[in-house]
């Protein structure tokens, strides 16, 4: 055999083998499983767009530039569109800063051990794997590069989150998160990335302004089984009779925190993408109905009641009709 022909039969020889060793990892679980251990355990930079839908309508958008450097390093930083340029999120594995230049302002946040976080995604991931359905959909291209792509649904078989997850490095190179009615809510996707990349020095290093509001963060509540969180609170919760397809109740998952100098519980449901949380703590307040952004604040039963979440606006009113305290 000629020089060229080895060259071709070894060529072609890797191809397969290629080809074999992706079709050897078609275990959903098993892929969103190395995806979440690869975060912030692999260094790679590059370019993404994030997008907001209500209603199967764009709704906003940006683009991101993101450096990360193992272990637990990140820095994320809007570069369109211009009115939110420089908005900017550093992570170094013990705080967490965002800071807003158009607003004056940086929040710093004191963050948990990164094997805590760890351990509490892949014990988040069993429950999925546990109460949701999981498939496997083959390999595609993103940004360049092929990616194993893997859908989960609700059990009745909505659709909740589809991921693009690099076959090789394991980083989630596309998402996509999907609401109670089977329509995208939001898309993340690199348009450029390199798992070879270069830092300048400081990348991973913050110092706020003279000029900037500084706003430290409390740190994140005690979580509980409910039947303690009750105790703890002096009170009963009142638990919607209603939650859309696919979400449940984290009942041990549950906090108490303070509001207004008072033991408020926070209760949080899921449906292994998204969250919405029920806060109610004892006390009156005024009668009508409030509503602001994402949330509805109301008064009944000698109690005031907080829903926060992403559902859409007419699941959010089937939720609190169904609280009955």
């Amino acid at each position: 055999m000629s020089r060229l022909g080895r060259r071709a039969a070894i060529a072609v020889a890797a191809a397969v083998a290629c080809s074999f060793a992706l079709a050897q990892i078609d275990d959903p679980l098993e892929i969103l499983r190395r995806c979440v251990s690869a975060r912030g355990a692999v260094a790679f930079a590059g370019v993404r767009t994030v997008v907001i839908f209500e209603g199967g309508q764009k709704v906003r958008g940006v683009e991101q530039q993101m450096h990360c450097q193992a272990p637990h390093r990140m820095r994320i930083v809007v570069v369109a569109p211009e009115r939110e340029t420089g908005r900017m999120c550093l992570m170094d594995g013990r705080v967490h800063w965002e800071y807003d230049p158009g607003a004056g302002r940086a929040v710093l946040a004191q963050m948990p051990p990164p094997e805590r976080v760890l351990q509490r995604r892949l014990e988040e991931l069993d429950r999925i794997g546990r109460t949701m359905r999981l498939q496997y959909c083959g390999i595609e291209t993103i940004a360049g590069r092929p990616a194993h792509v893997v859908k989960v649904y609700t059990p009745q078989g909505l659709p909740v989150k589809k991921s693009w997850v690099d076959t090789e490095h394991w980083i989630a190179l596309k998402t996509q998160q999907f609401d109670s009615h089977g329509q995208v809510r939001s898309s993340a996707y690199f348009t450029r990335i390199t798992f070879s990349p270069t830092f300048t020095p400081g990348t991973f290093e913050f110092e706020p302004p003279p000029d900037c509001a500084v706003i430290e963060a409390s740190r994140a509540p005690e979580r509980m089984s409910l039947a303690e969180a009750e105790q703890r609170a002096g009170f009963r919760a009142a638990r919607p009779r209603y939650l859309p397809a696919g979400y449940s109740f984290q009942d041990d998952r549950v906090a108490v925190i303070s509001i207004s100098g008072g033991p408020a519980l926070w209760l949080p449901f899921s449906n292994g993408a998204d969250i919405f949380s029920l806060f109610q703590r004892a006390g009156a307040g005024p009668t009508d109905t409030l509503r602001h952004g994402r949330s509805i604040t109301w008064q009944d039963g000698g109690y005031r009641f907080t829903l926060l979440g992403s559902l859409s606006t007419a699941e959010m009113q089937r939720v609190k009709t169904s609280i009955r305290p």
